[in-house]
């Protein structure tokens, strides 16, 4: 008897670990992963109006920056070819459940209210937010408390965690979303609004086309971390896990502090 029930349990964990076995390797199987090899391209959603993370040569039709040489790196370690699918800000999320793309990298930051419907990769890069003024109302703010005034309006990206975060931070200054291909700090330079709320990688293209008009004010804190990762689609493991060990790899062979002298030290 108890050879028999011995002999049943063997065969009952057998099957357990076999169904296990079949469930993992189903799982690979149906993963973007496997889609993505078997496809032999990696498609890939970016803005194109993000200098110095993604931006699209008009005169060519092609795309560079930091972002660019990240997911053409990407593609090149899976062994495959990359293809660039234009998106906006306020479709990013949009476009991967979709299926328009299967990941997206525009120098975008991975917020709690984003991974509620999309995934991201382990973060790579941290840029904060920082405040863009007029050269002409330097003084006149020393920390975010005092631009939150009524009568004061904040220009922000529509779609982009500067949105994201004004809106939570402020009560009383009036936050202005601006939509594509118009930029936050043209709205600016146009005294159109007081300030404009982006990350302090891209407000260097409007600090060195600028100079004598712009000044960034000098906060002592962000109003939030600035964790810039790679968005992608939720509930797929497999893919993910390949992407985090690229991500964690890149990171120790000294890749991403390569493309930061190349695209943002200057």
């Amino acid at each position: 008897m108890k050879a028999m029930l011995k002999g049943a349990l063997v065969a009952l964990g057998l099957a357990a670990t076999m169904a296990m076995g079949l469930q993992a390797a189903t799982a690979a199987d149906d993963s973007l992963l496997q889609k993505i090899l078997n496809r032999g391209t990696l498609r890939v959603g970016t803005t194109g109006d993000y200098p110095p993370y993604s931006e699209l040569d008009q005169a060519n039709n092609t795309y560079k920056g930091y972002e660019i040489d990240v997911v053409t790196q990407l593609a090149a370690d899976l062994g495959v070819k990359v293809e660039f699918v234009p998106t906006s800000w306020d479709t990013l999320g949009a476009g991967i459940a979709a299926d328009k793309y299967d990941i997206c990298a525009s120098g975008i930051t991975m917020t709690l209210e984003r991974l509620k419907s999309v995934a991201f990769s382990d973060p790579y890069l941290d840029s904060p937010l920082v405040p863009l003024i007029l050269k002409k109302d330097e003084g006149k703010f020393a920390s975010w408390r005092d631009m939150d005034k009524e009568g004061v309006k904040l220009a922000v990206m529509a779609g982009t965690s500067a949105e994201e975060s004004a809106k939570k931070s402020f009560t009383k200054a009036e936050i202005v979303s601006i939509t594509a291909p118009a930029l936050d700090y043209q709205e600016l330079l146009a005294g159109r609004v007081t300030a404009a709320i982006t990350d302090t990688i891209f407000i260097k293209k409007a600090l060195a086309q600028y100079e004598k008009d712009f000044a960034v004010v000098d906060i002592d804190h962000p109003i939030e971390g600035q964790p810039i990762s790679m968005m992608t689609l939720q509930g797929d493991q497999v893919w993910l896990n390949w992407v985090n060990t690229w991500v964690d790899l890149k990171k120790q062979s000294g890749f991403f502090d390569s493309l930061f002298q190349k695209w943002m030290a200057g």
